[in-house]
């Protein structure tokens, strides 16, 4: 043991973080090195000046906010691979990355029917089809550039197109899924398509999808009817999913529409003991800028049992 990794886990020592052996051997080390000893004494000093500082609560918002946080990213984290799989192709892996990301689907899209032509091309001999198939004026979005090539009659004109589809099933049909629970991630569809999907998600919250989808909705949707409805397809899970408990405290203490917070606060109701939950109500007790949730978190406060 040298002195760089005492110095670098002294701090761990301090707070019983150290396994048995690792703690012995470095209470060995001190013992004979005073360069080390110092730096023991230091943090020792330091941390006895910490502590008698006083203890500052978290506010209940910080704390809420901080848990979504910490659940986002434990989510989002990729778990550590080992170094081989640097050079193996995870077709799996790759699927669920083209699957998030329009860009690149659209890159594969737009690949598969340049092939689809190379092989029609083949397939005549190398001519191109006589009758190229019309543009239907339905089909464009709108023209992005026009370009006249000086002394011809060459035009280059790019436009973007719009290929409308439909796609009818039951709500198991995974095609199904997927457009629900994009349109209800969607802020770009107009509001009735939004609370449509989110509706329809409602009815069948214990899907794990859906309910991400729901939960997403109630934290993020501009529009407060979707948000209510998101709320009102989630409060049954407010006990066993931490996830949604989160985002029903989130949008208690800081949604903007108070029909909203209103039925967040009536969702938490089951879980009013927990101390998140319960540190919201004393916050919004007090200091809420709506008599209605200061009233209403003063009532849940005073009908819990006092905690000694």
């Amino acid at each position: 043991m040298n002195c760089d990794w005492v110095q670098q886990n002294v701090s761990l020592y301090l707070y019983n973080e150290l396994a048995d052996d690792a703690r012995h051997e470095l209470e060995q080390h001190i013992q004979r090195c005073k360069a080390c000893a110092a730096e023991l004494a230091a943090q020792q000093e330091f941390q006895a000046q910490m502590n008698a500082l006083p203890v500052e609560e978290p506010s209940a918002s910080f704390l809420a906010a901080a848990r979504m946080r910490l659940q986002e990213a434990l989510e989002t984290t990729e778990q550590h691979r080992g170094w081989y799989h640097r050079f193996v192709f995870d077709p799996t892996a790759w699927l669920r990355q083209v699957r998030f990301s329009p860009a690149l689907a659209s890159v594969l899209l737009l690949v598969g029917f340049g092939s689809g032509l190379g092989t029609m091309y083949s397939a005549l001999g190398g001519k191109a089809p006589v009758n190229p198939p019309a543009i239907q004026e339905a089909s464009i979005g709108g023209i992005t550039s026009i370009e006249h090539k000086p002394n011809s009659n060459d035009v280059k004109i790019q436009y973007q197109r719009i290929v409308p589809d439909s796609v009818e099933g039951t709500i198991s049909d995974p095609k199904i899924q997927d457009l629900l629970t994009f349109a209800a991630r969607s802020n770009v569809n107009n509001p009735g398509v939004r609370i449509d999907s989110v509706d329809l998600l409602t009815n069948k919250p214990d899907d794990p999808r859906f309910r991400e989808a729901l939960t997403y909705a109630l934290r993020y949707d501009s529009n407060p009817g979707v948000r209510l409805k998101a709320l009102d397809g989630l409060k049954n899970y407010v006990k066993q999913d931490i996830r949604v408990r989160n985002a029903v405290l989130d949008a208690l203490l800081n949604d903007s529409n108070l029909g909203v917070r209103a039925g967040a606060l009536t969702a938490l109701e089951p879980v009013r003991a927990d101390s998140s939950v319960r540190m919201a109500l004393q916050q919004l007790a007090k200091e809420d800028p709506s008599a209605y949730i200061r009233t209403e978190s003063q009532r849940e406060l005073a009908s819990m049992p006092t905690i000694d």
